[in-house]
């Protein structure tokens, strides 16, 4: 039976039972008062029902959670959002370093994030997203967390159970909370006054019934009317907060119901947990209130929605509470971010699981040392990575190759890995050893026709940015690819070698690509020289992206040209041309 059967068949359940509740009833108050028990027997058997359907869909969604466990999460995920922690904190605290916007879009940490993402709610994936970009230069800070996610990975149990309460608050709503912790709730309440004095006025006319019905009556009418008018007026108010209330209701009821969860073994900030729960009680149960005639039936909800109206109760409820959420607005924060912590850690502990093997990174205060050891080291959205292996002892690396070789991706798996080392305390390798670092990157730089910048001055300006940031006391890892490309081989070769001293004399290990086999030599005492190489076999390109030592020695560019079937006056002579340039260019640099 599907979904869409069961559905049919629970709705006409509901209705049957409907008319016997109904049907009792009218019976009853005809016949004889035994036949109540027939509308008794329907309500009974409709809780049944509703408690028999609650368990289910807990069982089922259990279930999907453990099936999901150290598998990819692939959803539609909407950045604009996931980023709103970030951008609030980074305004508002300060913070030794944070990975900038050029180097997370150049090691393509997005799609990263999308792969480690396995959180089951906005504020988990917003934490996790705050998390990778602001990396701990604190040994302390990593060891705890390290311990808690392993702790999270071995009590698969808990974290599951926790996972299903996370699951209920959702990553659909929420998407405009950071406008009330950012501005609170701007509703003017200066006549909240007044509206709870009117709010008791209906009661009072009631005690007019027993001394003049017609007075009575004419001021019921009017305050009916008053109170109707103030009603509707103050309704769209409502309505507009009234998805930031229910939101806030049930980041507290998640709340609760983790602290209910056996973590008394795991060290997840409960105490301070349930301390601001207990100060933000009241705000639950008065959003409870606003929102209670939608938890009933159409003809209950009718007639709450009446009594509402007469004696103003949702507009009261709502200005009181309104003031309570601007009071506790930061320890509301505070929650959502505790909330968002336990959930991103959870996704590191189901992440973990998913990968064929990771370490814990040993990472050392080097002081103004830079060092950086990897063995067996892969990108984390390859299906089948070829790893590599390197020691870089207070050096740069110069990487050589063709294009399509695989120098892009080794860049991208030391920044990728690295982040991952300072933050998530998981790297990617067989063993990892570094000093704690910032990094930098320049990898994706391309032309702005709207911000007139040219290829080079684009270029030039995001390894500015990294220069500018140089400082002898902290270490710093650059990477680029293509050190300035987008000008003339000449002046490209002088001014990456000057840049290529500059950084390294000030503590800052460059990783570069370069197709540039000059530079290989120009920097060899400060630079150690790796390669990329491919081989043409029967009309076939084969890349094994295998890292190899030393600079490229092969030249297999104009051999692509043969082996796409260019006109053999084209390759010949373009074979000759190039040995001929080449000699004479090396004579050029090298003067």
């Amino acid at each position: 039976m599907n979904y869409r059967q069961k559905a049919m068949i629970e709705s006409l359940f509901e209705s049957i039972v409907g008319i016997v509740i109904i049907g009792g009833i009218m019976l009853g108050i005809e016949f004889h008062y035994g036949f109540f028990g027939i509308s008794f027997l329907a309500i009974l058997a409709l809780l049944i029902l509703k408690r028999s359907k609650n368990k289910t869909q807990r069982i089922t969604m259990i279930n999907e959670i453990k099936s999901h466990w150290g598998k990819e999460h692939k959803e539609k995920r909407e950045f604009v959002h996931i980023e709103k922690m970030y951008r609030f904190l980074i305004e508002r605290e300060e913070y030794s370093f944070n990975i900038d916007d050029i180097t997370w879009e150049d090691l393509n940490m997005n799609e990263v994030f999308s792969k480690i993402d396995h959180t089951k709610s906005l504020p988990g994936m917003q934490y996790l997203y705050n998390m990778l970009r602001r990396p701990v230069f604190d040994n302390n800070e990593l060891e705890k967390r390290n311990e808690i996610i392993s702790s999270l990975q071995e009590n698969k149990n808990i974290s599951q159970g926790i996972q299903y309460e996370l699951s209920k608050l959702g990553k659909k709503k929420g998407s405009n909370i950071f406008l009330y912790f950012e501005n609170g709730i701007n509703v003017d309440t200066k006549l909240a006054i007044i509206y709870k004095t009117l709010s008791y006025i209906p009661f009072l006319i009631l005690i007019l019934f027993f001394f003049s019905l017609p007075i009575a009556f004419f001021a019921l009418i009017t305050i009916i009317g008053v109170n109707t008018i103030i009603y509707q007026t103050n309704k769209y108010k409502i309505y507009e907060e009234m998805e930031t209330f229910m939101y806030l209701e049930n980041l507290i009821s998640c709340a609760e119901n983790i602290t209910k969860q056996e973590i008394d073994i795991l060290d997840l900030e409960q105490s301070e947990m349930k301390a601001l729960l207990k100060k933000l009680k009241s705000i639950k149960s008065n959003v409870a209130k606003i929102n209670a005639n939608e938890r009933f039936g159409s003809e209950i909800e009718i007639l709450i929605h009446y009594y509402n109206m007469i004696v103003l109760r949702e507009p009261n409820i709502f200005y009181k509470t309104m003031k309570l959420m601007n009071k506790y607005k930061e320890d509301i924060f505070r929650l959502y971010v505790l909330v968002g912590k336990i959930d991103a850690y959870i996704s590191i502990a189901s992440y973990r699981d998913s990968l064929k093997y990771y370490c814990k990174p040993d990472l050392k205060d080097t002081g103004m040392k830079f060092y950086l050891k990897a063995d067996e080291l892969y990108h984390p959205l390859l299906d089948n990575p070829v790893p590599y292996s390197f020691e870089m002892n207070n050096i740069g690396a110069l990487i050589t190759g063709s294009n399509a070789s695989g120098k892009s991706t080794f860049l991208r798996t030391i920044g990728i890995n690295s982040i991952f080392a300072q933050t998530i305390n998981l790297v990617l390798a067989e063993n990892y050893e570094s000093s704690y670092f910032k990094l930098l990157t320049s990898i994706g730089t391309v032309d702005n026709v709207v911000r007139g910048d040219s290829y080079f001055m684009a270029e030039a300006k995001s390894l500015k940015r990294i220069i500018d940031t140089l400082d002898v006391n902290q270490p710093v890892l650059c990477i680029l690819d293509e050190i300035f490309r987008g000008t003339n081989t000449a002046e490209r070769i002088s001014a990456a070698l000057e840049a290529l001293n500059y950084m390294i004399e000030r503590n800052c290990c460059v990783v570069a690509a370069t197709h540039d086999l000059e530079l290989t030599s120009l920097v060899s005492d400060k630079y150690e020289n790796y390669h990329f190489q491919e081989s043409i076999i029967d009309d076939d390109i084969i890349f094994d992206y295998i890292l190899r030592k030393g600079p490229c020695t092969s030249r297999n560019a104009i051999a692509i040209l043969k082996y796409l079937n260019y006109p053999k006056e084209i390759y010949e002579n373009a074979l000759r041309r190039a040995e001929t340039y080449l000699s004479y260019r090396g004579d050029y640099i090298l003067d």
